[in-house]
């Protein structure tokens, strides 16, 4: 959507809340996923003790992406199926924890057979969302134009977008290219150098083919942020614990990182 159009849909944007569009089957797997996100939620809170958590919440579950635009791909004949995707809002930052509070229901979901679809869901708190919606960032304004609330809780109600301007646009998405451009170059030229002691050690061989995923890691994340000016949260199950690194549009968290090959999933 250009940047015209997403001016247009700017003013009172707000979530709608019906998937009646759906088949009755796609319907019933998001009732599932849904209340699996919630009783996990429940029942990872329940013997905190400290109040932000023992009073965290889920603020609102909302569909976005293929199933909520009405253009999913459901061919399992041909092994195809769009995944659901899902924004988890939250009432406070920590709660975004995937390991402390949502591997379990993700898991639950994965191996649920009730649900054919895969699952991609994302975590966030309102917070988050709102300065990506008051900055106009793509992202967050096309899931508040377009996205289906599952759940939510009075007073979740997403900020009134403010449309990004192109020559804002320009700038985020130079300042990100600048940001990223070198990091990918530096993982290049050691996997290179790496390579080269590897002609007889499959030991650098191995460091080697680790760093050019790397690059190519940071490539995708480069590319991900020029255009949508977001990255996705990106995990990996590795020796029974989650790896995990989250970029966000307003800025760049310092990453948390296990010995693991992040995957990054779906866009």
């Amino acid at each position: 959507m250009g940047l015209v159009s997403r001016r247009e849909h700017c003013k009172n944007l707000r979530v709608r809340n019906d998937v009646d569009h759906l088949p009755v089957a796609q319907q019933d797997e998001l009732v599932l996923v849904k209340q699996t996100l919630l009783d996990e939620f429940s029942i990872a809170i329940s013997r905190a003790t400290q109040p932000w958590k023992k009073n965290g919440k889920v603020q609102k579950i909302v569909l976005f992406g293929s199933y909520s635009r009405g253009d999913w791909v459901d061919d399992a004949a041909n092994g195809y199926q769009s995944d659901f995707d899902i924004l988890v809002i939250v009432s406070h930052k920590d709660l975004t924890d995937v390991a402390e509070y949502w591997y379990v229901a993700e898991d639950k979901i994965q191996r649920d057979s009730a649900i054919v679809r895969p699952v991609n869901v994302i975590v966030h708190t309102l917070e988050e969302v709102n300065q990506g919606l008051t900055r106009g960032e793509y992202f967050w304004v096309d899931i508040a134009r377009e996205g289906i609330a599952l759940y939510e809780l009075p007073g979740s109600a997403l900020a009134t977008p403010k449309p990004l301007t192109e020559v804002d646009a320009h700038k985020m998405a130079v300042a990100y290219f600048d940001d990223w451009l070198p990091s990918i170059d530096r993982a290049l030229s050691t996997a290179e150098d790496q390579a080269r002691k590897g002609i007889d050690d499959l030991g650098w061989r191995k460091e080697a083919a680790f760093t050019l995923h790397q690059a190519a890691e940071r490539a995708y994340t480069c590319f991900l942020l020029v255009r949508t000016h977001y990255v996705p949260l990106c995990r990996v199950r590795h020796k029974g614990s989650y790896a995990e690194r989250r970029t966000m549009p307003s800025g760049f968290r310092i990453p948390r990182f296990a010995n693991a090959l992040p995957v990054i999933g779906s866009a």
